[in-house]
């Protein structure tokens, strides 16, 4: 439930801040490192990393990217993004109001599933959000630890 929330609220936001008639990008990739996810994905534009895990390397994700075509924001913000109640002074958001909360939740819930977070945005061309959460490991590659029952 808590993964399908941060999906809707990144659709939400890009809906909130794409025009009408706007295109909005969602994909979802498997098994890809944070190597792989933290790549830049739009061209000239800023990438910031709002959550990094702690994992072991070669670790895997799934990956839902969020990107929309819409006015992007200047580097500057990009920090305070995940901050609760924030929003980006002057930034019409439509009809649509918002509370700020929407990136502080899915920082939260990324933070509990041990994932990742970033943000790539170019003013003119819009924002991209990526979540990542990892895959369980393959119970193949787990090795079984002998027990031990003492009475």
């Amino acid at each position: 439930d808590e993964i399908v929330q941060v999906v809707q609220n990144l659709v939400d936001n890009a809906l909130k801040y794409s025009s009408a008639g706007g295109k909005i990008e969602v994909t979802i990739e498997r098994g890809r490192t944070l190597d792989e996810t933290f790549q830049t994905r739009m061209a000239d534009s800023t990438r910031l990393s709002l959550v990094t895990p702690d994992r072991e390397q070669g670790a895997r994700y799934v990956v839902v990217t969020v990107r929309d075509h819409g006015p992007g924001m200047a580097r500057e913000y990009l920090p305070r993004l995940t901050e609760r109640f924030y929003r980006i002074e002057g930034q019409k958001s439509g009809e649509r109001q918002g509370t700020g909360l929407g990136l502080a939740i899915v920082r939260h819930i990324v933070i509990r599933h041990r994932g990742a977070l970033s943000v790539e945005s170019a003013l003119g061309t819009g924002a991209l959000f990526a979540a990542a959460f990892p895959l369980a490991p393959d119970r193949k590659s787990v090795a079984t630890q002998p027990t031990e029952e003492i009475f």
